[in-house]
C-alpha cells in the first residue's frame, strides 16, 4: 500500500513554538580566525590563521574535532561501481533537477533566497537511492565543489560555517544517509537548525535518505526550505532495466530482453547481484533469481536452527 505523505511522523505541527538552541561548542571560534586551510595530514584539512591553501581540494569530506575541539575536514577516497544513469527514472529526473539547481545562484539571490536545496529521497531496501546519492556527489566534485557526510549534525552546522568563512561561494552538498538514524541518535533541534539554515549557510543541496519515512516528524518530511522534494524511489521498471543490463552485460548483448523479462519486481541491488552471479561467478540466470527472490523474502535470525544451542536433546527431554 503507497504512503501518503499525511501519514509520515506525528501530530507535532510544523511551526515551533520555542528556538531551537545547539550546544555551547558550535558557536565557539566561528566568527573570527582563519580565512585559508592547513593541512593536518594526508587528507586532512583544518582552519588556521597561518595557512597556504586557499581551497580544500574537491571531493567528500567527514568531519572530527582534535583534542582542542577545532574541525578536522578529512577528505575520503570513494570507490564506487561504475555509475548508469538510467533515462526516465525519478532518479534521472532527480539529477537532472540538482545539476540545474547549480547554475541557478544568480535567479536565488535575485528573490532574496538563499541559493539552497534539500532532497529527501526513501523507498525500500536496494531500490537505488545510494546510487543516486553517489551520482551527485560525482557531479559536485566534477564542478570542482566538496560533499560534507554528516555524522553529528552540530558538529556539521560549526564545520559549515567555517567552511564558508573561507570558501563563501563554493559549490557543497551534505548528505544525510539514513537520516532517520541521524535522527535517532542526536535528537531533531540539532538537525531542523542545519536545514533551516539557521547558520545562514549559502549555495548549499542537502540530500536525504530513508528505509523509514514513517519514523520521521511531520517538520522533515512536509516543510519546504527544509526538504523541497520527497520521493519515494521504486525498484526499477522494465525501461531502467533495459537500460541497467544494456550497460552492464553489453548493448548488443542478446541476452538482454530475457534478462529484462525474468527480472522483473527485484530491486536496483539485487540487479546488480545477479549480473555478478552469473556472469562472475557463473551460476544460471533462473538459479539466481530465484534465489534472489527467495532472500527478498527471506528474514535471518539468531533463532534458526536446532534448538538447544545445537544440542541434540536427550532420550528423557
Amino acid at each position: 500500500m503507497g504512503l501518503d505523505i499525511d501519514d509520515f511522523g506525528s501530530d507535532v505541527g510544523a511551526g515551533e513554538a520555542r528556538r531551537r538552541r545547539l550546544p555551547s561548542w558550535v558557536a565557539r571560534k566561528t566568527r573570527r580566525g582563519a580565512k585559508r586551510w592547513v593541512r593536518a595530514g594526508a587528507g586532512r584539512y583544518q582552519a588556521a590563521r597561518h595557512a597556504l591553501a586557499r581551497e580544500l581540494r574537491p571531493g567528500l569530506y567527514t568531519l572530527v574535532r582534535d583534542h582542542m575541539g577545532e574541525i578536522i575536514f578529512e577528505r575520503r577516497d570513494v570507490r564506487v561501481d561504475a555509475l548508469i544513469r538510467l533515462p526516465g527514472a525519478v532518479a534521472d529526473v532527480v539529477l537532472r533537477e540538482v545539476e540545474r539547481f547549480w547554475t541557478l545562484a544568480p535567479d536565488f539571490a535575485a528573490h532574496g533566497f538563499l541559493h539552497r536545496r534539500g532532497y529527501l529521497l526513501y523507498g525500500p531496501h536496494g531500490c537505488g537511492k545510494t546510487s543516486i546519492v553517489q551520482q551527485i556527489v560525482h557531479d559536485a566534485v566534477s564542478r570542482g565543489g566538496v560533499v560534507f557526510v554528516c555524522g553529528a549534525p552540530a558538529l556539521l552546522t560549526r564545520g559549515l560555517a567555517t567552511f564558508r568563512r573561507i570558501e563563501p561561494a563554493r559549490p557543497a552538498a551534505c548528505v544525510f544517509e539514513d537520516i532517520d538514524a541521524i535522527v535517532q541518535a542526536h535528537g531533531e533541534d540539532e538537525l531542523l537548525a542545519l536545514l533551516d539554515g539557521e547558520a545562514r549557510i549559502d549555495h548549499v543541496l542537502n540530500v536525504a535518505t530513508t528505509n523509514y519515512p514513517e519514523r520521521l516528524d511531520q517538520r522533515f518530511v512536509a516543510r519546504p526550505r527544509r526538504f523541497d522534494r520527497v520521493l519515494r524511489i521504486e525498484p526499477p521498471d522494465g525501461a531502467a532495466r533495459r537500460a541497467y543490463l544494456a550497460a552492464k552485460l553489453g548493448a548488443d548483448d542478446a541476452d538482454v530482453e530475457q534478462w529484462a523479462e525474468a527480472t522483473d519486481g527485484p530491486s536496483l541491488a539485487a540487479l546488480a547481484e545477479a549480473v555478478i552471479s552469473v556472469r562472475c561467478l557463473g551460476r544460471g540466470l533462473e538459479e539466481t533469481v530465484d534465489l534472489l527472490r527467495r532472500m527478498s523474502r527471506g528474514r535471518a535470525s539468531s533463532r534458526e536452527g536446532v534448538p538447544g544451542a545445537g544440542f541434540k536433546a536427550s532420550a528423557g527431554d
